[in-house]
């Protein structure tokens, strides 16, 4: 077993989210999720990346692998 020598922890917050809820309606059955919008940039200017998150564990492979299809979808509604 390794042993962790440190954990470092930053006091100040490295950036916040906006958190959007919304769903996938597949056969007349909603699936929630929530779009996770992180603000401002890093270091190197570079934007971060949004994040899908469901709300409950057991949500169906065919309306999981649309991850991506959420996110382009937000990043239109944002343009």
């Amino acid at each position: 077993m390794e042993k962790f020598n440190q954990i470092v922890i930053n006091e100040e917050p490295s950036f916040t989210e906006i958190w959007h809820e919304g769903y996938v309606k597949v056969d007349g059955e909603r699936h929630y999720f929530w779009l996770i919008h992180p603000q401002g940039v890093d270091p190197r200017g570079n934007e971060y990346a949004p994040e899908v998150r469901w709300f409950f564990g057991r949500v169906p492979k065919e309306v999981r692998v649309m991850y991506n299809a959420i996110i382009e979808a937000f990043k239109q509604k944002q343009k």
